[in-house]
């Protein structure tokens, strides 16, 4: 008769087996299953240790290899840009010791940096579109008339290049200093704008330098709006857009070669002494003969310095 001590056994019975067959597979395979693991471990921490040694060397190449470039370029850029003004653009998330650098640069080339401004998230953030459309109505020259247009950012930056370039679709026009104090200090109330050095008005050639563009919910919008303020610019005066590398769908740099008006020069790798030193290169290039460069590493790139350098 079948009852629960029945049962208890079976059950017993069952583990017991269960237990032997785990004890005697594990001893079986002990040996040849860790000596396999060990291997495999071995191996993969070999492997990590060479990649790390081969990272080692490749930022030990990087580093002189930027020094090298540091060290020829006042050689290299001398005289290219003597006599001529240039107002430096600062754009969000641009490294600030690459801009530094650049700057430098430009003194290398013999420029005159006529005002470096910085110009910030607020300006391009879609909700602050319509008090940039009033902000125009307040800020804009008697010598100057906007276009019509209810983008914002294009607004603004239509006056805030008039202003610092002292241009207007590429011809003069007379700009008081109060006028770009007031187009300037109006935008550093709103947060929109910093002033590193003040804009004297004046503009031969505009050098912009730029991050990797936005990636937040609104990204498509405020890297539109970057590459319109480059193009209000570039409407005026000779412009180059620096960005420190062209990662990313929505980099305004792969926007503007995308577009290829013509009208806006490019360097991909401004976050290094090489693309650095392109870009002014390339600057001089649009400012002195009209040629538009599109230099660096990344797609649409026609090589590291313009052909007649």
């Amino acid at each position: 008769m079948i009852n629960f001590r029945y049962h208890l056994v079976s059950l017993t019975a069952v583990f017991l087996a269960l237990t032997v067959g785990l004890i005697l597979g594990t001893a079986a395979l002990n040996g040849p299953a860790m000596e396999a693991l060990e291997t495999t471990s071995q191996t993969l921490r070999d492997s990590n240790e060479q990649l790390r040694a081969q990272v080692t060397v490749l930022e030990e190449q990087l580093g002189e290899e930027q020094e090298f470039a540091a060290e020829i370029a006042p050689a290299y850029l001398a005289g290219k840009l003597t006599g001529k003004n240039i107002l430096v653009v600062v754009l969000p998330a641009a490294d600030t010791a690459a801009v530094d650098s650049a700057v430098e640069m430009l003194g290398y080339a013999g420029a005159t940096v006529s005002g470096r401004i910085s110009v910030l998230d607020d300006f391009f953030d879609p909700v602050n579109a319509d008090q940039l459309v009033d902000l125009v109505d307040t800020t804009t020259p008697a010598t100057v008339t906007t276009p019509v247009t209810y983008d914002g950012v294009q607004a603004m930056s239509y006056v805030l290049a008039a202003v610092t370039t002292g241009k207007v679709a590429g011809a003069p026009v007379e700009i008081a200093p109060g006028d770009i104090t007031t187009v300037t200090t109006a935008l550093d109330g709103l947060t929109m704008l910093s002033v590193e050095t003040t804009p004297t008005g004046t503009a031969d050639g505009v050098l912009i330098l730029a991050g990797d563009g936005s990636t937040d919910s609104t990204a498509e919008q405020r890297n539109a709006g970057m590459v319109t303020l480059t193009n209000e610019f570039a409407a005026d005066s000779p412009t180059l857009y620096g960005a420190m590398n062209s990662a990313g769908d929505g980099n305004p740099v792969n926007t503007i070669r995308s577009d290829d008006t013509g009208k806006v020069a490019t360097v991909d790798n401004a976050a290094f002494t090489q693309g650095q030193i392109a870009a002014i290169a390339a600057l001089a290039d649009f400012v002195n003969s009209g040629t538009v460069d599109h230099l660096g590493i990344g797609e649409g790139a026609s090589g590291l310095l313009p052909d007649a350098a």
